[in-house]
């Protein structure tokens, strides 16, 4: 029975149906998702930027 539970449990986790489920859980407007994604892209390039340019920060 343990043993099935586990199989269970990576199989959902696998499939990302928890994952999905919290997204979808609350409504979110499209307004909102549009500009999550643009402050996560600024963050991804910000990053790029550090990395190139040896990760000091420059004051």
């Amino acid at each position: 029975m343990e043993k099935a539970i586990k199989r269970f449990k990576r199989l959902v986790e696998k499939e990302g149906i928890i994952r999905e489920w919290k997204k979808r859980e609350y409504f979110v407007k499209p307004s909102t998702i549009k500009n999550r994604e643009k402050k996560d892209l600024v963050r991804k390039m910000a990053k790029k930027l550090r990395k190139l340019n040896g990760g000091s920060k420059n004051y």
